[in-house]
Order: C-alpha cells, then structure tokens, then sequence
C-alpha cells in the first residue's frame, strides 16, 4: 500500500463507500482518535467500529462518502466530501462535511470530521416519520 498520505485518505473512503468496513478500520492505529465534531472524542479502533455499527453503517445504512477536494500538508490531508447515507428504506441522508486525516507510518491516527449536527438531526428525524 501506498505511504502517501492523499492516497491513503482516498483508499479510506473508498472501503467507506464499498461497504469494505473492516478495510477501512484496518487503516486506523489501534489508538486512533476519531474527533466527530460536534461530538464526543472517540478513542480506538474498537470504539470507531462500534459507533458506526450503532448507527447502522453497512447494514441499516449504506454510504457513499464522495470526496469533492482533497489536499494535503505534509502528513495532515485535508478533505471536502458530501457524505450520503442511504437507509433500507430508500431515504437518504445527505451532508457537506470538512474533515481531516492525520498519517503517521501509514496509518490513520487521527480521524477529524466537522459537520452540521443540527442538519444531520433534521434529516434522521424525517426517516423515522
């Protein structure tokens, strides 16, 4: 695999985006930090998976993370992306999202996405109805 760190970030949402979970968590450090601005730091691997299986990522939700601008400084890449979840259902959830991954030794040790939080509530509240 690649060292450079826009290629690593790309081959992350790829796995994202084909459903390939377990590659994609594979790139993390057992240590990661996933920041999920506005939310609660998560710390580890194991923490990461457990978040995205809560919210139903690769089973009640599939994703498409399309990545619109990509650049890096160094080992930080700095990503734009709209990221859509589709639920079962058919219904979707569509948000714009800043985000940054940090690259050390070939791996991802930090995880750092900001996002709207009040759009994102807005758009799963409409899929409960």
């Amino acid at each position: 695999m690649s060292k450079n760190p826009i290629d690593i970030a790309t081959i992350f949402f790829g796995h994202w985006t084909a459903n390939r979970i377990e590659d994609a968590l594979s790139m993390l450090s057992d240590d990661v930090l996933y920041d999920n601005v506005p939310l609660p730091n998560i710390v580890g691997r194991n923490n990461v998976r457990k978040f995205h299986e809560d919210f139903g990522v690769g089973t009640a939700f599939k994703v498409d993370w399309t990545v619109s601008n990509i650049a890096a400084s160094g080992n930080v890449v700095l990503n734009e992306r709209i990221d859509v979840f589709t639920h079962d259902s058919g219904a979707t959830i569509r948000l714009p999202v800043m985000g940054t991954v940090t690259v050390e030794n070939g791996v991802i040790t930090v995880w750092r996405d900001y996002f709207d939080l009040a759009d994102f509530e807005r758009q799963v509240s409409l899929l409960k109805r």
